[in-house]
């Protein structure tokens, strides 16, 4: 029987292509391969009624949900990508998610984007699915959640083409959260390491609203300054020029309790700084006396530390 089964499948590709039959896969590339974006539509929609339970009619199905939901039809893609059901083809909840937001069934855009996450391997869609989530959360003004939902995503290993769009929108939540000096934060945070991009403009705009409505007391002089005229020479990162001499004296969970510590470094008699750092997946606060000048007699510093039962080691940032 399995025999009589292998002669008929192969009588049959000969035949097909002896008569120059394109089979469903055939036609799903040619459809993928169209440029005329008046033949696509059609074409993905012939390949799904001929077999629509096949992988190339799933997939057919999916690029027709696409089309709909960039013409703005998203009732109608969310109608097409619930008739698939091969669980290989996980970019269904990708567009689910975003035919949901954009219907503003915020709930089902959240749970669709949790389970592309889990089912998913493609990192760059991943990231994208957070910003989903986080999005939806700000629409129901649910910032805190929004908030923590872009956090998980900035100590992950997902970010990374949109690390200026996280920074924005994490200042936005920390805006409308009332924490508007934690919203400088991030703002400052992207006009520094990104200052030519396109979210910095739009974080000015929020910091000069902030300033403008007294929410900030700030000299938007200062803040300006990130953005130089002309970069004339390599970035301090790739130089490695402008390094300052800390002695690290302590890591914290918290960022109160590193405060604390910095504090009693200072009674010492040393400046310090609080910086966060991420460690095997959790936030530290990592507190350091300095910058020492490099004529400075770190040895006499370390033991000056170690009398007031603090250990301590040089490292180098900016």
């Amino acid at each position: 029987m399995k025999k009589n089964i292998f002669v008929f499948c192969v009588i049959t590709i000969f035949i097909a292509s002896s008569f120059g039959i394109l089979t469903q896969e055939d036609q799903y590339k040619k459809a993928k391969a169209e440029r005329d974006v008046t033949k696509i539509e059609t074409l993905y929609q012939n390949i799904y009624e001929e077999d629509n339970d096949s992988i190339f009619g799933q997939l057919s199905l999916l690029e027709l949900a696409k089309i709909n939901f960039f013409k703005r039809e998203y009732k109608k893609a969310v109608l097409l990508l619930k008739k698939i059901y091969h669980q290989e083809i996980s970019d269904k909840q990708y567009w689910l998610a975003k035919s949901y937001l954009k219907m503003e069934k915020f709930q089902l855009s959240i749970v669709s984007s949790q389970i592309f996450i889990a089912e998913s391997n493609e990192n760059s869609k991943i990231e994208n699915a957070y910003f989903l989530i986080a999005e939806a959360y700000l629409q129901q003004r649910m910032y805190k959640r929004a908030f923590n939902t872009l956090e998980s995503l900035r100590i992950s290993k997902y970010i990374n083409n949109n690390i200026p769009l996280l920074h924005y929108k994490m200042g936005i939540c920390k805006e409308e959260q009332g924490k508007f000096e934690q919203a400088l934060m991030f703002y400052k945070k992207l006009k520094q390491d990104f200052p030519y991009h396109q979210y910095c403009y739009l974080a000015e705009d929020r910091i000069y609203n902030l300033k403008k409505d007294n929410k900030l007391d700030i000299d938007l002089s200062e803040i300006n300054s990130f953005r130089k005229e002309e970069p004339l020479e390599e970035s301090k990162a790739a130089t490695g020029k402008d390094l300052k001499i800390y002695l690290q004296v302590g890591a914290f969970g918290s960022e109160d309790n590193a405060e604390k510590f910095g504090k009693k470094v200072k009674v010492i008699g040393f400046k310090y700084i609080v910086f966060s750092k991420i460690k095997n997946n959790s936030k530290l606060y990592v507190v350091a006396a300095g910058p020492f000048d490099e004529n400075d007699d770190l040895k006499k510093a370390m033991q000056k530390l170690k009398k007031n039962d603090i250990n301590s080691y040089v490292i180098k940032r900016y």
